[in-house]
């Protein structure tokens, strides 16, 4: 009786202590009533336990995986806690904007995305991946983010990663950075966009580039930051349009690359990495050709693709000698005549390759030119005014190379030529300038096609002929007026006196 006495006391006791007293005990039983502290992470798999990616960052706790099975996902994902995304392969694991909108919009720290196509967010400031709101500590990597407006965007954002990516075909800019500090930006391949990376506010400050592959962008890279280090002090980036040389061969340019508003001081001579580039180019080399001798071919390899850009189109052929040509479009005159064949190459930045060949049939051209209606204006100029020849001339074949109008003022001894100009359709304008009172002047038109085949029209050998008369006066007309007027009111009073 006595010990269940004692433990009644020892009992009552803990239990008031536990209620009045903040001691280890009593904070160790009000533990008992809260909502227990989580151990361990989770992975939620996408489409197992949610058919969409959003679903899935709802249902997550901060620091679980989300792990998404290959397929298209055509949603927007708002990531507002600490979570890590993981496509199962970047190439098939698409998350899809439909053209509208952000695709991911990120508002947490320290949240990882990779593995993903992230595409087709909306025009005007849509970003196919927006980082906001003063978070940290992000990583964006191993992704292909594509067709976008803007495809990375930092606004308000610090020490965060963006790691080998492939950013392309963004109608804006490649990577965009505003008000964000600290931010490392290396081992990316942007490519095709209007601005490779930009960043716009000075307020962006000690954000660095390097290793990363700019390629074919059609503005690279400006800067309104403060501070940006476009090298890391050993190694900078690699621009498509650096001509500088590497007479050391260590692989960085000897000169640095500019920037506007900013200098990359150590270029890279190469691409850096595994730029992405995963399929070799497939060449086109367009439509087969048949023209006439002189003609201009103009060769089209613009349907080539490649999954992240050609570097170099080389086109070879044999006009008498081998010939090569460079670009996407060039332009060839051939000299000979037959059927020649045409082979493109084309290299990607990885220097994978493809060719294609196409033919082009230069065919004889033994037609002349035709000269048809002429005009002249003024008919009969006076003297000092400019005279307007105008004709029309065709060639069927090759094509009209030039038309000459030629003039003489003295009866053929010799001949100003003047080329006409070509003003629209077939219709081709020469002017003979203002000659002097009382001057005969002979004309005839030359026109040469492509070919070198001409046709001359001299008027069947008489030549087009006008003079040039005296410029009538008004000062001389009204004394002459006058006086034709006095002499018709006295011959008209005399005529009556007569009656």
């Amino acid at each position: 009786m006595r010990k269940k006495n004692i433990l009644l006391v020892v009992a009552s006791s803990l239990l008031l202590l536990s209620i009045t007293l903040p001691t280890p005990i009593g904070s160790q039983l009000r533990l008992r009533t809260m909502k227990p502290v989580k151990a361990y992470s989770k992975t939620i798999i996408v489409p197992t336990n949610y058919t969409k990616i959003q679903d899935a960052i709802n249902a997550a706790d901060p620091g679980d995986t989300i792990y998404v099975y290959n397929g298209t996902y055509n949603e927007h994902a708002i990531v507002n806690k600490t979570v890590t995304l993981i496509g199962e392969n970047k190439s098939t694991t698409i998350i899809d904007g439909n053209g509208t909108g952000i695709v991911i919009l990120s508002n947490a720290s320290n949240v990882e995305i990779r593995e993903f196509t992230i595409q087709n967010g909306g025009d005007f400031q849509y970003s196919g991946v927006l980082l906001g709101r003063r978070s940290i500590g992000n990583t964006i990597r191993e992704n292909i983010i594509r067709n976008n407006t803007y495809g990375i965007t930092l606004t308000g954002t610090n020490g965060c990663s963006i790691i080998n990516n492939l950013i392309m075909n963004c109608s804006r800019t490649g990577i965009q950075i505003k008000d964000s500090n600290n931010n490392s930006i290396h081992g990316n391949t942007i490519v095709n966009n209007f601005w490779g990376a930009e960043l716009l506010v000075e307020s962006a400050i000690n954000n660095t580039f390097y290793r990363n592959n700019f390629i074919d962008n059609l503005y690279q890279a400006q800067s309104f930051a403060l501070t940006t280090n476009w090298d890391n002090g050993t190694e900078g980036n690699y621009w498509s349009d650096y001509t500088g040389e590497d007479l050391d061969s260590d692989g960085i340019g000897d000169t640095p690359y500019t920037i506007l508003f900013g200098t990359d001081n150590h270029p890279l001579m190469k691409p850096f990495g595994d730029i992405g580039d995963i399929a070799p180019p497939v060449a086109d080399a367009g439509q087969n050709q048949t023209i006439f001798e002189g003609m201009t071919a103009t060769f089209d390899g613009s349907g080539s693709h490649d999954d992240v850009g050609i570097k170099s189109y080389i086109w070879a052929f044999t006009d008498g000698t081998p010939k090569t040509l460079t670009g996407i479009c060039p332009i060839y005159r051939f000299k000979n005549v037959g059927n020649f064949t045409v082979t493109l190459n084309v290299t990607d930045y990885s220097g994978k390759w493809d060719i294609d060949t196409m033919w082009v049939n230069v065919s004889e051209d033994n037609t002349d030119p035709f000269i048809g209606s002429l005009y002249q204006e003024p008919l009969e100029p006076y003297a000092g005014e400019n005279v307007t020849i105008s004709v029309n001339v065709t060639d069927g074949e090759s094509g009209v190379y030039n038309v000459t109008l030629s003039y003489s003022i003295n009866q053929a001894a010799s001949w100003t030529e003047i080329l006409m100009i070509n003003l629209t359709g077939d219709t081709y304008v020469g002017e003979i300038h203002g000659l002097p009172n009382g001057t005969n002047v002979w004309y005839k038109i030359t026109a040469y096609d492509n070919a070198g085949n001409f046709v001359v029209d001299d008027n069947a050998t008489l030549y087009y002929v006008y003079t040039v008369i005296p410029e009538f006066h008004a000062a001389i007309f009204l004394p002459l007026f006058i006086i034709f007027t006095l002499v018709a009111v006295i011959l008209r009073v005399i005529n009556r006196k007569s009656q």
